[in-house]
């Protein structure tokens, strides 16, 4: 309102030139500005002080209007520079933390990504483990199972030729002329050691039988050759067995010991691995909590920053204007000084009786 009413002012008065002389200066009078120096001039014209220093009175007015606005000029001028070198310094802050924003954002945002690759490896690493644990236990208990049906049977077959050595001595000393009686208690024993197995059965039916049929038909040299022939092939059988299921026992701990080193080894490389996901998934959520606190401090510092070059632009707004309203009031002052100048040069008669009439 201030600077319209400036503006009015000095449209009017620009305007004044192209009327009398009585309404220009009464125009002037109306002016706060105006009414002060008509009231200094109208002291000098009581005084009757030459018109020259009249002139000098409104030199002087109008050098003060100058001065003021170089000082106005000068000092809204750092006010710029100093405004500008603020707003610059504040606008590279808000993109500085506009940038640090961005970049911890993307950082978070891909950590987070990188995090559930992490805990899915970590909890596929942990099954694998579980699974390793469960197929070495299963393994070992399958190993050692076989190693005690092993030496079961071995056991079982070492008993068996243990029997049919007794039956081939048996019947060595009976086919050196030793009588059955002297032989019966031993017999006896033999001939229930060997109904009594189970584990060769079928194998050791032929020597029962024949041992079975010497004791009821009597000793004969042609029986007894033909037992201890069966006795030797029986025992070749036995031993052949034994050989070969000390073949497969030797060939199963043999595929038991690498497997073990294959699963006891891919245990051990599953356990570092599940170690060092373990702290690679530690630095990731240290990563994103600071990640988060970064962002959350830049946003702040983003918005105190907004701020400030918000309080700084206003503040500069309002400097402007105050500068504008300023400069307009001086320029309608001059434009005064000018006008009264202009009468007193021209029309001092007029002037003077319009100042010494003023109230």
């Amino acid at each position: 309102m201030q600077k319209l009413a400036v503006l009015a002012l000095v449209l009017a008065i620009t305007a004044a030139k192209f009327v009398d002389t009585h309404t220009s200066l009464a125009q002037i009078n109306a002016d706060p500005f105006g009414h002060v120096v008509l009231s200094a001039i109208k002291a000098h014209l009581l005084a009757q002080t030459p018109a020259n220093e009249v002139n000098m009175l409104l030199n002087g007015v109008g050098a003060g209007i100058v001065q003021d606005q170089n000082d106005h000029d000068h000092a809204f001028e750092l006010d710029t520079t100093t405004n500008n070198r603020i707003v610059e310094d504040l606008e590279k802050e808000i993109l500085y933390h506009q940038n640090q924003i961005s970049s911890n954002t993307q950082l978070r945002d891909d950590t987070i990504e990188a995090l559930a690759v992490s805990e899915e490896d970590i909890r596929v690493t942990i099954q694998d483990i579980a699974n390793n644990e469960a197929t070495y236990a299963r393994e070992e208990a399958t190993r050692n199972q076989q190693h005690e049906t092993f030496v079961a049977k071995v056991a079982a077959i070492d008993d068996v030729i243990d029997a049919i050595d007794e039956a081939a001595k048996l019947i060595q000393h009976l086919s050196l002329g030793a009588s059955f009686a002297q032989l019966k208690s031993k017999y006896d024993t033999l001939h229930k050691k060997l109904s009594d197995n189970t584990s060769h059965s079928a194998l050791l039916q032929p020597v029962i039988t024949a041992l079975t049929e010497l004791a009821t038909h009597g000793v004969n040299q042609k029986a007894l050759t033909k037992i201890a022939q069966l006795l030797s092939e029986i025992r070749q059988q036995l031993v052949s067995e034994k050989a070969a299921k000390t073949d497969v026992e030797d060939r199963q701990a043999a595929h038991w010991a690498e497997f073990s080193v294959h699963l006891s080894n891919e245990h051990t490389r599953l356990v570092e691995r599940k170690a060092q996901l373990e702290v690679q998934i530690q630095e990731q959520k240290d990563t994103i909590e600071d990640a988060q606190s970064w962002i959350e401090f830049h946003t702040l510092e983003l918005e105190n920053s907004e701020e400030r070059l918000a309080g700084q632009q206003a503040w500069y707004a309002v400097q402007s204007e105050i500068y504008e309203t300023q400069t307009a009031e001086r320029q309608a002052q001059q434009e005064i000084v000018d006008r009264l100048q202009e009468h007193i040069s021209e029309k001092l008669s007029t002037t003077a009786q319009f100042i010494a009439s003023r109230n």
